[in-house]
C-alpha cells in the first residue's frame, strides 16, 4: 500500500477589494490604561461571523478592513480572559473609522467550572464543554491566522521513518530543512471534503491518511460531526484540561478521536493528541494517530512547534481456520517535524528552540539556493517579494535550567516577565495540579518579588522587560525549603533593579537641594512616582486575602471594582455553577460592612476614598460567618 505525502504547504491569495472599509484604533486594560499589545481582534458581523482579525502592535494599535460595509462589532478575546464585544459600529463604504476599545483583565477560572464526564454533541450547549472550547477555538484561530501571515520566516527540520509494529526504528530517520516564508506545517484538505470522504481515503494509489489542521478543527463541518466532553489530566497530563472528542452516532466514515488540553491556570493550548478511527478493512491500529504542539510567541502569534503523524502499513493475511483474509498491521509510516527558528521580515527572532544552533548547523538546507537567495514570491499572492532568508543562527552557551538573566534577558524580544517565561523557560509555567484536598490551592505556581510574595502567576505580565535583572525557578522541594511550606507548586523569584556595588556606597543618591532664599516660598511638592508608589505598595502586600488602605494608597482606580482588577484580580475568578436548583449559588457575593450588598457588581458603586479595608473569604470561611448559599466566595468591604 502507498501512503502518499498529507502535509500540503498551501499559497492563499487574498484578492483585492476595490472600496476597502476599515476600523483603526488601539486597545488598553482598564486597569493600568497600558496598551496592549500581541492581542488578536475580530470583526464580527451582525450574525456573530467572523469576518477580518488582526493582531496588535507593539503600541496596541491595530487595523481591521470589512468586505463590505455594515455594521460590525469588535471582539477582543485573550487567552484566559473573559471576551470583550464592542457595542455595534458602522463602517461605511471605502471609509475608516477609529474605535478604541478598553478591556477589563478579568481572569477564566477554567479549574472551577470543568465538570467531568460532560458530553455534549453541541459544542456550546454544556457549560463547562464551553468554557474550555472558548479557549481552544481562540488558540486554534490565532494558529491558522499566522500560519497565513507572510511576515513570518520558518526555519523548519521534518523527518519520515519506518518503524515495526511496536515503534521499534527500522533505519535511520531521514530529516531535511524547509524554510522560507508562509511554512503551514500540516495543512489538510477543505473540511468540506473530510466530512464527505473522511480522514481516510483508499484509491488506486493507496490509502492517503489526512492530519487535522487548525483550519478543520474550528470548523463548523468538523463541530457538526463530532460530540464533546471534558476530562483532567493525570500522569503527563497533570495540571492540564482536556477537550476530547469522538465520531458522531451514526458516523462511519474514517475519522479521529482525540483530546485538545490546554493548561489549567493559564489556558493556553498545550497540545492535541489524537487517533485514527473507523479504520477501511476494519484494520485495528490503536497506535495510529498524531501529537501536534502548540505555542504562543512572545509576539502575541501562536505555531504549530512540533508534530509527528503516525500512518499504519498493513498487509492483507489469512485468517486461522480458513475464515477468509483480515489487513494486519505490519509497521508504521511517521512523518513530522519541529519548528527550530521564527524571525519576521525585519530580523527580530519571535521564536527560537533550544537546539536550533546544532540543527541548522547540522542539517543539509532543503534546496540547492545561493547563499542568501531570497525564496521565490507566493503565486497568486500580492504580499511583497520575501526578503533574504536569516543566516543560520551562532552557537549559544549552555544554559541553566532555572535562571533566566543577563544577555539571556538583553536578547528577548519579550514585553513582560510573563512572555520572558514562556519563550525562555515554558516548563516553568506547567501547572502541578491538585496537591491538596484540603488546600486546593497548595499546588498554584506561586511568584516572588525580590524575596516578598506577590501572588500567582498571573502577576508575571505585570513586570517590564526592562525593570528584571534575573527570573529564577524554584522546585516544590528548594521553594519550601527557602520560602517554607505551602509552595508545592513551586516559585518563581523575580529580581528587579541593578546588583550593588562591592563597597559600602549606595548605587544612586538623591541630590541634596539648593538652600532657599529667606523670601522664597516654600518648594512644591514632588511629583507622583507612579513607578515609585507602585514598588512600596508592592512591598506592603502581605496577606493575599486582605487589602488595606495602606497598600492601595495612591492608586488611580475611583471605585472598589477597579481597585480588586488593579491588587487582587484573582478575587474576581468565577466559580462556575455549583447547583443545579440554585443556578446562583456560585456566584461571588459583596457585604457591606456586615450587611449583603449583591453580586460582585456591586463594587463599582463603592467610591475607593471610602473604603478602610477590604477582605475576601473562600466559600468555606464565607459559610462559617455567613451561612449556606455563599459557594462562590465572598468580598468583605469595610468603610471608613
Amino acid at each position: 500500500m502507498r501512503f502518499p505525502a498529507v502535509l500540503i504547504v498551501a499559497a492563499l491569495a487574498v484578492p483585492s477589494a476595490l472600496e476597502a472599509q476599515s476600523l483603526r484604533g488601539q486597545l488598553t486594560d482598564s486597569v493600568t490604561r497600558a496598551p496592549l499589545p500581541g492581542a488578536f481582534l475580530t470583526l464580527v458581523d451582525e450574525h456573530g461571523v467572523e469576518k477580518a482579525r488582526t493582531i496588535t502592535n507593539g503600541s496596541g494599535e491595530f487595523l481591521l478592513t470589512a468586505p463590505a460595509a455594515g455594521v460590525y462589532r469588535l471582539r477582543s478575546k485573550r487567552i484566559g480572559f473573559r471576551p470583550y464585544v464592542s457595542p455595534p459600529l458602522t463602517l461605511s463604504a471605502g471609509g475608516t473609522s477609529s474605535y478604541n476599545a478598553v478591556i477589563d483583565p478579568i481572569p477564566v477560572a477554567l479549574s472551577q467550572v470543568v465538570v467531568q464526564g460532560e458530553r455534549q454533541c453541541d459544542v456550546e450547549a454544556g457549560a463547562s464543554v464551553a468554557a474550555v472550547w472558548e479557549e481552544v477555538h481562540e488558540a486554534l484561530a490565532a494558529v491558522s491566522w499566522t500560519s497565513r501571515d507572510p511576515g513570518y520566516w520558518y526555519a523548519i527540520t521534518r523527518f519520515e521513518r519506518e518503524t515495526t509494529p511496536g515503534g521499534r526504528a527500522r533505519a535511520p530517520d531521514s530529516t531535511w530543512r524547509d524554510d522560507g516564508y508562509r511554512r503551514v506545517p500540516i495543512k489538510s484538505v477543505p473540511p468540506a471534503q473530510l466530512e464527505r470522504e473522511g480522514f481516510v481515503v483508499v484509491d488506486s494509489d493507496g490509502w492517503t491518511y489526512h492530519g487535522p489542521d487548525a483550519d478543520e478543527l474550528i470548523s463548523d463541518a468538523f463541530l457538526r460531526t463530532h460530540c464533546f466532553e471534558t476530562k483532567s489530566g493525570r500522569g503527563e497530563t497533570e495540571g492540564l484540561i482536556g477537550l476530547s472528542f469522538t465520531p458522531a452516532r451514526g458516523r462511519t466514515l474514517p475519522d479521529i478521536t482525540g483530546t485538545l488540553w490546554i493548561d489549567r491556570q493559564t489556558a493556553m493550548l498545550h497540545h492535541l493528541d489524537f487517533t485514527y478511527a473507523h479504520l477501511p478493512e476494519d484494520l485495528f491500529a490503536p497506535r495510529a494517530g498524531g501529537r501536534i504542539e502548540f505555542l504562543r510567541v512572545p509576539s502575541g502569534a501562536w505555531i504549530v512547534r512540533d508534530w509527528v503523524i503516525r500512518m499504519p502499513e498493513a498487509q492483507m493475511k489469512q485468517r486461522p481456520m480458513a475464515m477468509g483474509t483480515q489487513a494486519e498491521v505490519v509497521g508504521f509510516k511517521e512523518v513530522g517535524g519541529s519548528a527550530l527558528e521564527i524571525k519576521t521580515r525585519a530580523g527580530i527572532i519571535v521564536y527560537r528552540s533550544d537546539t536550533t544552533a546544532a540543527v541548522l548547523a547540522s542539517a543539509p538546507p532543503a534546496a540547492e539556493l545561493p547563499a542568501h537567495a531570497p525564496p521565490s514570491p507566493v503565486p497568486g499572492s500580492d504580499a511583497p517579494a520575501p526578503v533574504p532568508a536569516p543566516p543560520p543562527v551562532p552557537g549559544r552557551a549552555r544554559r541553566n535550567p532555572n535562571l533566566i538573566e543577563g544577555p539571556e534577558i538583553e536578547a528577548s524580544t519579550a514585553l513582560d516577565a510573563y512572555a520572558l517565561v514562556q519563550e525562555a523557560r515554558p516548563l516553568w509555567l506547567h501547572s502541578r495540579g491538585v496537591v491538596s484536598i484540603q488546600d486546593p490551592s497548595a499546588g498554584v505556581l506561586q511568584v516572588y518579588l525580590n524575596g516578598m510574595q506577590f501572588g500567582d502567576v498571573n502577576r508575571l505580565r505585570e513586570f517590564r522587560l526592562s525593570e528584571i535583572r534575573e527570573v529564577r525557578f524554584y522546585g516544590a522541594a528548594d521553594a519550601q525549603q527557602r520560602f517554607g511550606t505551602g509552595h508545592a507548586g513551586g516559585v518563581i523569584e523575580v529580581s528587579t533593579g541593578v546588583v550593588a556595588p562591592s563597597g559600602g556606597e549606595p548605587i544612586a543618591a538623591e541630590p541634596s537641594p539648593p538652600p532657599a532664599p529667606p523670601p522664597a516660598p516654600p518648594p512644591a511638592p514632588a511629583p507622583f512616582d507612579s513607578t515609585r508608589a507602585r514598588e512600596t505598595r508592592r512591598s506592603r502586600a502581605g496577606n493575599s486575602n486582605v487589602l488595606k488602605a495602606e497598600e492601595f494608597e495612591g492608586s488611580t482606580a475611583i471605585d472598589v471594582m477597579a481597585l480588586v482588577q488593579e491588587f487582587r484580580p484573582t478575587w474576581l475568578h468565577s466559580r462556575g455553577v455549583t447547583s443545579i436548583r440554585d443556578q446562583s449559588a456560585g456566584q461571588l457575593r459583596v457585604y457591606l460592612n456586615g450587611v449583603s450588598a449583591g453580586d460582585v457588581n456591586q463594587l463599582r458603586e463603592i467610591r475607593v476614598s471610602d473604603v478602610k479595608q477590604l477582605l475576601f473569604l473562600s466559600a468555606a470561611q464565607a459559610h462559617a460567618r455567613y451561612g449556606v448559599g455563599h459557594e462562590g466566595g465572598v468580598i468583605e468591604v469595610l468603610t471608613k
